[in-house]
């Protein structure tokens, strides 16, 4: 998997000795059609049908408004090739465009100043990884700027600079705008009520009746998959856990929820909660 996508490269990487070549930012079809081609499934393992998809709110969507979910459009995002990449799963692209909002308004000021004390390996990194989440984000206007600006700045050295340095000042003007104005659309997206404490509450209430071993011995089950970043063996526990008890059904039922938008912060915090 990498983000060299020009002409040639797939062959460099075979000829490497690489088995494929994936590029990012990640198109699903082509990843999980690669891993097909080299992962093969064993023969009592069940079929595994891939669930059907749509576009449309889904019925877990509908507790919070359609425009509290997504807007219609949002300035510098193709927000129908975001949600094609995500299997149309609205809640997540929600989520993740509101931790790009929280986690890069500093990010501007970063890259500036590594550029200001020519720290070009730490440029490049800061603007490589930019480019590489706003293009997952579909924010298009961001990932074209951080494009030309990444250009400029790689394999740049002191010594290379001057004949460069308005260009790069340019480049970095229309970056820093470029990004302004993608965290000032995100920024109209309503957080939107979470029901986090009630999940909580009424998850305790239920699991009254749970003997106190077995809410340990899977609530450390799902941390251990939680460091790891296991979201597949997280859903699998949860699925167990239900079997054993189905005083647990609305606590692993929150779980495959939160696993399956990637929530791995969310769920940490829930089961950490729960065992308090």
């Amino acid at each position: 998997m990498t983000a060299h996508a020009m002409a040639g490269d797939e062959d460099k990487s075979l000829q490497a000795g690489m088995n494929g070549h994936v590029t990012k930012p990640i198109d699903p079809d082509q990843l999980f059609a690669t891993l097909q081609n080299w992962i093969k499934p064993k023969a009592n393992r069940a079929a595994l049908q891939k669930p059907a998809v749509s576009i449309e709110t889904s019925v877990e969507d509908q507790v919070i408004s359609a425009g509290e979910i997504l807007p219609e459009s949002l300035p510098g995002f193709d927000l129908a090739a975001g949600l094609e990449r995500l299997r149309g799963n609205k809640n997540l692209y929600r989520k993740l465009l509101l931790d790009f909002g929280a986690n890069y308004s500093g990010v501007a000021n970063e890259i500036r100043d590594a550029l200001v004390t020519r720290d070009f390996i730490q440029a490049h990194s800061l603007v490589h990884n930019l480019k590489g989440l706003a293009g997952n984000l579909e924010a298009t206007d961001l990932q074209a700027a951080a494009v030309k600006i990444e250009k400029l700045v790689k394999g740049k050295t002191k010594k290379t600079l001057s004949d460069s340095e308005n260009e790069l000042n340019r480049r970095f003007a229309a970056l820093k705008n470029a990004l302004e104005r993608t965290l000032k659309a995100v920024d109209t997206i309503s957080p939107g009520p979470t029901g986090e404490k009630k999940t909580i509450s009424s998850s305790r209430g239920a699991m009254a009746t749970v003997p106190p071993e077995l809410i340990q011995r899977v609530t450390e089950s799902i941390k251990a998959a939680v460091e790891l970043g296991d979201v597949m063996k997280i859903k699998s526990i949860a699925e167990a856990s239900k079997s054993e008890s189905s005083a647990m059904a609305p606590f692993c039922d929150e779980l495959v929820r939160l696993a399956e938008n990637l929530d791995l912060d969310d769920i940490q915090k829930f089961v950490v909660d729960l065992d308090t």
